[in-house]
C-alpha cells in the first residue's frame, strides 16, 4: 500500500504512547491496515474529512488498539489522523509527545475499559520515526454502537489544525503550520497486535463520504475509491491480510473482519462522471448493453471513468406513416454503435431527421412507394398507356392525393412534407363500346376531312 508502507508507526504504537509505559516493544507490535483512498483530485488538499460508523467491541489479547480514521501525508513529510479507537484495558494519557521510547504526557491520565469508543488525534512530524503527538477524547467520545459520526481534519484561524466532530472542534493543534497534503485522501480500518499473527476481529467498521477541503475551502466529496491493503510498522505474515473491504454503494465501504479481499490499489468505486445523451423522446438507446427511454429529450447517467458502448436506433417510430431517421452525433461520427471514452463530465446530441411514408396504391406496378426524408423530392411512376384486359379498356387517369388529381401523366415529381397516399387511378370501359367510340371517332375525322376539302 503506498504511503503506509513508509509509515513505520502510524498508529502501532498509540497504545504505547497513551498508556504511561516507558518501554516499547517494537519487535512484537505492528499495524494491519485495510481502508481506501480518494482519487487524485484530493491529492493538495487543505483537509479530509470522512463519516465513520462507530462500532463498540471489546479489544483483548493479543490485541493492543483497534482504529478507524481519516487522514493524510502532507507535503512538509508530516502525517495526520483523526478518527476514533477502541483500546485493550489500561491507563492512558489524554495527551501527550511520545519521543523515541520515552512519552511526555502533557495532559491527565485515566482508565479505559472494554468498548469505550473514544475519538483521538494523532500528528507526525517525521513517521519514518517514533516522533509523534496525540490526543484521545473523553469516555465514549466516539458515541453509540452503530452511530454515525463525522470526523474532519481542517485548518484554523491560528494556521494550525483542527480536529472537527460532528461540525465542532474538539481540539486544536498548532504546533506545526497547515500544510497540504501530498497524497490522496485515505480512510482506514487498523487492528495494533502484540504477536506476530493476526487476531482477525477488527470491525467492520463502515465509511462514507470521503470528502477533502478545497483551495476555496468548500468540502468536494472524492469520485473515486481504490483499495488500501498492507502493513505500516514491523511486518510479518503481511502477505496474508485477515482483513478486507467492502463496496456498499458510492462513496461508502465497509472494511475489517469478513470482508472482501482486495489486492492495494484495486479500484472499489470507480470515478463517476455525468454522461448525458440528447436524443428524440421515446427514443431506446443503449449504454453498456443496458437499455434507457429518453424523457425530455435527454438520458443523464453517471458512468465510470474510462470507455463505455453506445448504441442508438437507426429509426424512431411515431407512427405507421411517421418516423425519425438517424443523422450522425453532434461531434461527427455517423455509427450507431461506439464507443465513448469518459475523462470528466460529456454530454453529447444524437441527429435525427424526421421521415414520412409515401405510400402508392396502385393495379398495376409503380414505382416510388417508400419513407422520405422531409423536404425530400420523391419520383413515382407507373405505364400510364392504354391497355385491353378481357373485354374492358383501361385508360390512365392520373395519381390522385386523398381524392384531388394532382397529376395526368404517368411520371409525376411529389415533395414529400407530410404522411401520403397517392393513387394510380384507371377508368375502364366495357370494350365493345369502346371499339363503337373509337370507330365512330375515327369515321367522324374521316368524314370531316372530306367535307372540309381534305
Amino acid at each position: 500500500m503506498r504511503y503506509c508502507k513508509a509509515l513505520l508507526l502510524v498508529f502501532a504504537l498509540v497504545v504505547t504512547f497513551f498508556a504511561m509505559s516507558r518501554t516499547v516493544a517494537a519487535q512484537t507490535q505492528y499495524d494491519i491496515q485495510v481502508g481506501a483512498w480518494g482519487d487524485g483530485a484530493s491529492v493538495g488538499n487543505m483537509g479530509v474529512g470522512a463519516e465513520i460508523r462507530t462500532r463498540v467491541s471489546n479489544v483483548t489479547s493479543p490485541d493492543l488498539g483497534n482504529s478507524f480514521w481519516v487522514g493524510d501525508r502532507l507535503q512538509n513529510g508530516a502525517f495526520i489522523q483523526f478518527g476514533y479507537a477502541l483500546f485493550s484495558p489500561g491507563y492512558y494519557c489524554s495527551y501527550g509527545e511520545t519521543v523515541a521510547d520515552s512519552t511526555n504526557c502533557l495532559g491527565f491520565s485515566e482508565t479505559i475499559g472494554y468498548g469505550d469508543a473514544r475519538w483521538f488525534w494523532q500528528y507526525w512530524p517525521n513517521p519514518r520515526v517514533i516522533d509523534f503527538f496525540g490526543g484521545v477524547g473523553p469516555a465514549n467520545s466516539a458515541g453509540s454502537d452503530g452511530s454515525w459520526h463525522d470526523y474532519q481534519i481542517s485548518p484554523n484561524a491560528a494556521n494550525g489544525w483542527n480536529f472537527v466532530l460532528d461540525g465542532h472542534s474538539v481540539w486544536n493543534f498548532n504546533n506545526y503550520q497547515v500544510t497540504r497534503s501530498m497524497d490522496q485522501a485515505h480512510i482506514v480500518a487498523e487492528e495494533v497486535t502484540g504477536t506476530a499473527s493476526a487476531s482477525g476481529s477488527l470491525g467492520p467498521v463502515e465509511f462514507r463520504n470521503v470528502s477533502y477541503l478545497t483551495d476555496d475551502y468548500v468540502w468536494q466529496q472524492v469520485t473515486s475509491l481504490s483499495a488500501m491493503s498492507g502493513c505500516g510498522a514491523v511486518s510479518p505474515n503481511c502477505g496474508i491480510i485477515p482483513f478486507g473491504v467492502s463496496v456498499v454503494g458510492p462513496n461508502d465501504i465497509m472494511a475489517g473482519t469478513g470482508q472482501q479481499p482486495r489486492s492495494d490499489g484495486a479500484l472499489l468505486w470507480p470515478r463517476i462522471f455525468t454522461f448525458i445523451l440528447s436524443v428524440p423522446s421515446g427514443a431506446e438507446v443503449s449504454v453498456d448493453g443496458s437499455s434507457y427511454t429518453g424523457s425530455y429529450g435527454s438520458v443523464s447517467l453517471p458512468l465510470s471513468e474510462g470507455s463505455h458502448t453506445v448504441v442508438v436506433p437507426e429509426f424512431i417510430p411515431i407512427d405507421s406513416m411517421d418516423r425519425l431517421r438517424f443523422l450522425g452525433w453532434s461531434d461527427g461520427s455517423t455509427d450507431l454503435s461506439r464507443f465513448i471514452d469518459l475523462s470528466s463530465n460529456a454530454s453529447l446530441q444524437v441527429n435525427y431527421i424526421e421521415q414520412y411514408r409515401l405510400r402508392i396504391v396502385s393495379p398495376i406496378s409503380a414505382s416510388g412507394d417508400g419513407w422520405y426524408d422531409q423536404g425530400f423530392t420523391a419520383s413515382l411512376s407507373t405505364d400510364s398507356r392504354w391497355r385491353l384486359t378481357g373485354t374492358n379498356l383501361e385508360v390512365f387517369g392520373g395519381w390522385h392525393d386523398n381524392g384531388v388529381l394532382v397529376s395526368h401523366s404517368g411520371s409525376y415529381l411529389i415533395q414529400v412534407d407530410r404522411p401520403c397516399i397517392l393513387q394510380a387511378v384507371w377508368s375502364v370501359y366495357p370494350l365493345l363500346p369502346a371499339i363503337v367510340i373509337i370507330l365512330s371517332t375515327v369515321a367522324f375525322a374521316y368524314v370531316y376531312k372530306i367535307h372540309s376539302g381534305g
